[in-house]
């Protein structure tokens, strides 16, 4: 997606601009700006309109996301970010004045239950909109479903695969407020065409599953169109939650790359670095993780520095000194939770204060007390609007055009956890596919 498509998606709905919007406004019902080809127009959400259907006493609001295994570690956060957001919301007065009814589940289970338990929330448990999911094959269990029954707003808060969007799945109620493998990687490239101009070979090491695949292939992808000279030495491939990586630590100190590529995450992440570290690898080469940022807090001094991280999110992003929003979130989770929010607490806000908003706006734009899910759908695909870590916008194909963070691992004083110093915010403009992704991989220049 170019630059002026992101500027002219027409017809937008724009929540959170105006100047003097304090932290306590952003949980309060919302005022819209309408873009039309002849201006604005600034509306509020409705509250004494007559109906389309009856205002809920409660606003149910189911939740899931992994509360238990080794994915816990992105789903604990992202659940510990619903609990404060929506504790936040009903303060300032719900949605549209309705207060919210958190369900949390597990997502522990695999794709036909998590199919099982979107059906029992959404038609026998009533919930009036869905956030989940962490797992690429839940999402793409799950949208099909939601898409038949169109009775719930359905948001993806974290799986990345691309599918959703390069096959046109999210049609009418699924929508997905994060970035996608495709996003990740391509920012990933470009930081390190920029500060590590002169790599000539790499070796990938990713966990043999989906997740791991599409992203060796992403980057792969745009490593030979950005830079074609770039030879892959090795492919390694190892099953997830992988205990012991020293014949893969070995082959890589033998084949002696500029670059080293890995997807790993959680326990595989963590054991990687530790071993890596002990074997003197990340004196030899320099590591690129994607979603990498997740584990930062978590391996503390572990992670050596000089090392590339992407972060669809990061917490010194926006600079919390200069905006309100994420210094207000970030401060409070940090002071419930005891560590600064990583990215999926993030994912987990651009979803819920996404579905506040679209409800929100959707009564304004039409008028109406309480909008359908077909009101809401209307105003979700091209709606934008503030959360802590970015301005989310959607787009018309249900996914969001958000920016992320690439940086270099520092030490830096007064942490025990490695930052990002320096790093780079790519907007969404630089990242952005026009979709099917691999289409666009043939253009980017």
């Amino acid at each position: 997606m170019l630059r002026r498509d992101l500027l002219k998606i027409g017809g937008g709905f724009i929540v959170g601009l105006a100047a003097g919007y304090g932290i306590g406004k952003f949980f309060q019902p919302a005022t819209v700006e309408v873009v039309k080809p002849g201006g604005t127009e600034t509306i509020k959400a409705a509250t004494t309109t007559t109906a389309t259907k009856a205002r809920p006493k409660t606003f149910k609001l189911a939740v899931v996301a992994y509360q238990s295994g080794a994915a816990s570690v992105f789903g604990v956060p992202a659940v510990n970010m619903a609990k404060l957001l929506v504790d936040r919301i009903n303060a300032g007065g719900g949605i549209n004045g309705v207060p919210v009814e958190l369900v949390v589940r597990d997502e522990a289970g695999g794709p036909d239950q998590m199919v099982a338990l979107y059906r029992q929330l959404t038609q026998q448990e009533g919930v009036d909109a869905y956030v989940g999911l962490i797992s690429s094959a839940d999402c793409l269990a799950v949208a099909p479903v939601a898409e038949q029954l169109g009775t719930a707003l359905t948001v993806f808060f974290d799986c990345a695969t691309k599918q959703l969007v390069d096959k046109g799945i999210m049609k009418k109620v699924t929508f997905r407020t994060a970035t996608t493998t495709a996003q990740d990687n391509v920012a990933l490239v470009k930081y390190l065409l920029e500060v590590k101009p002169d790599f000539k070979t790499v070796v990938g090491i990713n966990q043999d599953y989906a997740y791991g695949r599409d992203n060796w292939a992403d980057f792969t992808a745009l490593l030979k169109r950005l830079k074609p000279d770039v030879q892959i030495l090795s492919e390694l491939w190892t099953p997830l939650f992988t205990t012991d990586y020293s014949a893969q630590i070995g082959k890589i100190l033998d084949l002696k790359p500029d670059l080293v590529y890995t997807s790993f995450w959680g326990p595989d992440l963590a054991n990687f670095v530790q071993q890596a570290s002990a074997r003197g690898l990340f004196k030899v080469t320099t590591v690129a993780f994607t979603r990498g940022e997740s584990m930062l807090q978590d391996l503390k001094g572990s992670m050596p520095p000089g090392q590339i991280v992407q972060a669809p999110h990061y917490f010194e992003y926006p600079d919390p000194r200069l905006n309100l929003l994420n210094r207000e979130i970030a401060g409070e989770y940090r002071r419930r939770y005891g560590s600064w929010p990583p990215y999926p607490a993030y994912h987990m806000a651009n979803a819920i204060l996404g579905v506040k908003y679209a409800y929100e706006a959707a009564a304004a734009v039409y008028g109406v007390d309480w909008p359908d899910v077909g009101l809401v759908a209307k105003v979700f695909e091209r709606l934008a609007y503030p959360s802590p870590g970015d301005y989310i916008m959607m787009t018309p194909v249900h996914n969001a055009a958000k920016g992320v963070v690439v940086g270099t691992t520092a030490e830096v004083q007064g942490y025990d956890f490695r930052l990002l110093r320096p790093y780079r915010y790519m907007p969404p403009a630089e990242i952005t596919p026009t979709w099917p992704s691999e289409e666009w991989y043939k253009q980017i220049g």
